[in-house]
């Protein structure tokens, strides 16, 4: 296991950049990132790519409730991002190469990969986009696959694996096989569906000395209850006092 960037354990995260619930600040849009580098939060933010191989900052499989549009995300291409504005707002979908030239370094980022694929495309398109970018930045997917190939990849990030009791990930779909496989694996954190706690397998890896990260606090009385259990939170809709 890689040593712990200090920020992930000691900052609380910005889900999806600082939004106002999308009214005015759409979630995973720049101006939400540039509130979160103006509060000064670490920023968490999904990745997917598109028909032609650009890696967009985006969470959903379609468009409907983001875009109000039939289109499957994976459809897209460059060219055609900017036709699609993000909840009624200006602000449309961002490339990561966007926000990697947006942000910086300013804050730290904490990047998930919004993948199933077998052949790796978006991992390494996202690689070689990190090769050149001066910013503390860490990996988490909810696809095991994925954490492995990353973290064997790369000794310059902390990569994490994403958890919640309903996920479905191949071949299996239970939380037990989640953390059995990730005990072979040694993940550099664990992030975890915070309305699942308390879990015997978050306090297995707490007492190991895994960080742990809950997602997604919507409350200071929700962080508070499971204070001794995470050492910090990616939040949303309020501002934590830790």
């Amino acid at each position: 296991m890689k040593k712990i960037a200090t920020w992930l354990t000691t900052r609380p995260i910005a889900h999806r950049g600082l939004h106002d619930g999308n009214l005015k600040i759409p979630e995973n849009s720049l101006s939400a990132f540039a509130k979160a580098i103006k509060e000064n939060y670490p920023i968490e933010l999904d990745i997917q790519i598109i028909k032609d191989g650009t890696v967009i900052v985006f969470h959903d499989t379609d468009l409907k409730r983001v875009c109000n549009s039939s289109k499957k995300t994976k459809s897209l291409t460059k060219t055609t991002l900017k036709n699609h504005s993000l909840f009624n707002t200006s602000q449309t979908i961002p490339t990561l190469q966007e926000v990697l030239h947006f942000v910086k370094g300013q804050v730290p980022l904490l990047i998930e990969f919004k993948t199933h694929s077998l052949s790796k495309k978006l991992e390494k398109n996202t690689l070689s986009l990190l090769k050149e970018y001066k910013g503390d930045v860490a990996l988490q997917s909810f696809n095991r696959s994925s954490v492995k190939w990353l973290s064997k990849q790369t000794h310059t990030y902390n990569v994490g694996q994403l958890a919640e009791p309903s996920t479905l990930i191949f071949p299996i779909n239970h939380i037990y096989n989640y953390f059995q496989l990730n005990k072979r694996m040694s993940p550099d954190f664990v992030a975890y569906d915070i309305d699942d706690l308390p879990n015997k397998r978050v306090s297995y890896f707490k007492e190991k000395g895994v960080p742990i990260l809950l997602w997604t606090a919507r409350s200071q009385s929700q962080i508070e209850l499971y204070k001794a259990l995470y050492d910090t939170i990616i939040f949303e809709g309020f501002i934590p006092s830790l």
